[in-house]
């Protein structure tokens, strides 16, 4: 008998859990999403001037991040799915001068964070069926809003934040 992921009784009728082919797609995608991210941020720490700044970047790389992956990759294990190649544990090189200013880098991190929000908005709405798979992006969803509304914060306070041309209204 099988119940779920639990099996009780002959090995011979263990069944792998199913999963639709979007819904691996978007374990994989989000999986690869993460992969580069995490490279993309071990390059930007090289680059980041700001202390408070590196500190946040790590903090989201190791806390978020990485615990992340692990959950994903126990589903593409769990679901028989095959796990793209790992990027290397860590990046390492020295830049000289500001070529990348960690303004820079706060805004392609904003930006990616925007990026990864619409993400998990569908992937969320395409497991309709996986209650699962819902309820891990449903919670990585809610992650990334955290963190949305930490980087606008402390974008405001670092004077980071590009505000758009103010228009006035012609009072009719």
């Amino acid at each position: 008998m099988q119940v779920k992921d639990y099996h009780v009784g002959w090995s011979q009728s263990v069944k792998p859990p199913e999963v639709f082919s979007n819904e691996a797609y978007f374990l994989w995608e989000a999986l690869m999403s993460r992969y580069d991210t995490i490279q993309l941020s071990q390059i930007y720490l090289n680059a980041v001037h700001d202390a408070d700044f590196k500190l946040i970047m790590k903090k989201g790389l190791m806390s978020i991040l990485e615990k992340q992956v692990n959950i994903l990759e126990q589903e593409m294990d769990r679901y028989h799915l095959p796990l793209p190649n790992r990027p290397p544990k860590s990046v390492k090189f020295f830049l000289t001068g500001n070529v990348i200013t960690d303004e820079f880098v706060f805004r392609r991190l904003s930006l990616g964070v925007q990026i990864s929000i619409d993400n998990h908005t569908k992937a969320v709405v395409s497991f309709f069926y996986n209650d699962d798979l819902r309820r891990i992006f449903v919670e990585f969803l809610k992650k990334e809003l955290e963190v949305y509304h930490a980087i606008c914060k402390y974008g405001k306070l670092k004077g980071w934040l590009k505000s758009p041309p103010l228009t006035l209204s012609s009072g009719g």
